[in-house]
């Protein structure tokens, strides 16, 4: 009888741990999207591309070739990396400082929040 319990407890071990869920995740440096919720810190990946919304914020918007997209009430603070976009839309927010990035395109709308504070080589700015 000991023989079959611990066959039960080793099938039924080895059931429910099939039944977990894993986080998914990419691997390091592949291309994707993510909406951001509440606050990312330095993100430093290639070729992802951000939506920032209402009440998001990005400190340290980093990594290289990503595409960063700033909605009404989103923030991102402090660019970094390196050929990276921003596009900031009516009511967004992008204070470029204190880590600047270099060879980056900031595009803002009108009503758009930009601070430039200090930018990197090769970073330029284009109203809409």
């Amino acid at each position: 009888m000991k023989p079959v319990s611990r066959a039960i407890c080793l099938l039924g071990a080895v059931f429910s741990l099939s039944q977990c869920e894993t986080m998914e995740t990419g691997a390091a440096g592949s291309a994707g999207s993510t909406t951001v919720q509440g606050t990312v810190f330095y993100p430093d990946e290639k070729g992802m591309t951000y939506l920032v919304p209402a009440g998001a914020q990005i400190i340290g918007a980093g990594g290289i070739d990503c595409v960063f997209i700033i909605e009404s009430g989103g923030s991102v603070v402090a660019h970094t990396g390196s050929g990276n976009s921003y596009r900031v839309k009516n009511g967004g927010h992008f204070r470029g400082f204190a880590h600047p990035a270099t060879d980056c395109t900031i595009t803002f709308e009108p009503g758009a929040v930009i601070e430039q504070e200090q930018v990197g080589a090769g970073t330029t700015f284009v109203g809409l």
